[in-house]
C-alpha cells in the first residue's frame, strides 16, 4: 500500500502571501497616518488631498528643515526655561527730564532701548512728570534697578515673573509637526497628475503654509518678550512748595478810602434791608389783613350783645306839622 502525502496548491500559498503583504501595507499606512495626526487641525486636508492623488501618501516624507532661530526646547531645566519679566517702578526725582534722559541712556546702554516716553512740564498746581517703557535684556534688570536708585528716591517697585515654557514648548511643536505637513503636500504637489489633484494640493499647501508663518510670529513674539524684560518707570518731581499765606486786608487810609468804604457798607445794609422788607411784606399784608377781619368781627359781635339801658325815654318820632300860621291877606 503507497501513502500519499498531500502538499498545498500553489494558488493558495500565492493567496496568503497577498494576504500578508496588504496587513503589512494596511500596518504601515496606519502608523504613517497616527505620526501625520501630530497636528489636528490639518489631518483633515492631509486625507483629502492624498485621497486626490489617489490615496498614495509617503509616510517616510522628509523632514522639512526646522528655522534656526527657534529653539527646540526639550526639558523643562532651569536652563531651558522661559521666562518673561515685567516691573513698574515710581521714583522721586529733582528734575523728571534730566532723569528721563538718564533713564533713556542707562537702557541703551544695557542693550536695551525704549519703546515710550511722555513728559509734563510743572506748573504752579502740579509736579513735573515723565513716564517711560523700557525694554531690558532678561540679565540686566537687577543691574538697572540698581542704576535707578543712583537718580533718585525709589517710592514703588513691582517685579514679576510669569513661566511661558509650557507655552514655547507647545508651539514648538506644532511648528514642527505643521513643517512637515508642508513637506508632505510639496510632495503630493510634484506628484499630481490631474487638475483636480493639483488644484486639492495646491489649498493644502496654501492652508499649512499659512498656519505655520502664524504660529512661527507667535513664537516670534514670545522670545522677544523672554528676551527683553518690560519695565514702565514713573518720574515725580519733588512736592510743590507751600503757599504763602496772605495777608489781611487794612483799613481806610484816606477820606475818600473812608468815603467809599462807608458808601459801600451802606448800600451793602441797603440792600439788606430791601431784602429782609421783601421777604416780609407779603406776610405783613396777610397780617394786617387777618388783624381787620378780626377786629371788624369783634366789633359786631359787641353791638348784637350789647342791651339798651333800662328807664331809658323812648326814641321820640317827630313828624313834620303843617305850616298853620296866618295868611296876611285873611281878616284879622
Amino acid at each position: 500500500m503507497t501513502t500519499t502525502t498531500s502538499h498545498p496548491a500553489p494558488k493558495v500559498r500565492a493567496r496568503s502571501t497577498r494576504l500578508v503583504v496588504a496587513g503589512v501595507i494596511a500596518l504601515t499606512a496606519l502608523l504613517g497616518g497616527c505620526s501625520a495626526s501630530a497636528d489636528s487641525g490639518t489631518s483633515t486636508a492631509d486625507e483629502a488631498a492624498s485621497g486626490a492623488l489617489g490615496g498614495e501618501v509617503r509616510s517616510d516624507a522628509a523632514e522639512a528643515p526646522a528655522d534656526g532661530s527657534v529653539e527646540q526646547a526639550a526639558s523643562t531645566s532651569d536652563a531651558d526655561r522661559q521666562v518673561i519679566q515685567t516691573g513698574d517702578v515710581r521714583m522721586t526725582v529733582k528734575d523728571p527730564r534730566e532723569a528721563a534722559d538718564a533713564v533713556v541712556a542707562l537702557a541703551e546702554g544695557a542693550g536695551g532701548r525704549v519703546d515710550d516716553r511722555s513728559e509734563h512740564a510743572a506748573t504752579k498746581d502740579d509736579v513735573g512728570t515723565a513716564e517711560l517703557t523700557i525694554r531690558l535684556p532678561a540679565d540686566q534688570v537687577s543691574r538697572a534697578v540698581d542704576g535707578l536708585r543712583e537718580l533718585g528716591t525709589i517710592d514703588q517697585l513691582d517685579l514679576t515673573s510669569e513661566d511661558v515654557t509650557g507655552t514655547a514648548q507647545d508651539l514648538d511643536a506644532r511648528i514642527h509637526a505643521l513643517q512637515l505637513s508642508v513637506a508632505r503636500m510639496e510632495d503630493l504637489l510634484t506628484r499630481a497628475t490631474t487638475n483636480e489633484q493639483l488644484i486639492a494640493a495646491e489649498n493644502a499647501l496654501t492652508e499649512r503654509q499659512s498656519s505655520l508663518e502664524q504660529l512661527q510670529s507667535e513664537r516670534a513674539r514670545l522670545a522677544e518678550k523672554v528676551r527683553l524684560s518690560t519695565i514702565h518707570v514713573a518720574l515725580y518731581g519733588p512736592e510743590l512748595a507751600p503757599v504763602a499765606p496772605v495777608e489781611p486786608a487794612t483799613g481806610p487810609q484816606s477820606f475818600l478810602d473812608g468815603l467809599a468804604t462807608g458808601w459801600d457798607a451802606l448800600v451793602a445794609v441797603a440792600a439788606g434791608v430791601a431784602i429782609v422788607v421783601g421777604v416780609l411784606l407779603p406776610w405783613l399784608a396777610f397780617g394786617g389783613a387777618v388783624a381787620a377781619l378780626v377786629v371788624a368781627a369783634v366789633r359786631w359781635t359787641r353791638r348784637r350783645r350789647t342791651p339798651a339801658p333800662l328807664g331809658a325815654p323812648a326814641p321820640v318820632v317827630v313828624s313834620p306839622v303843617p305850616s298853620v300860621l296866618p295868611d296876611e291877606h285873611e281878616p284879622r
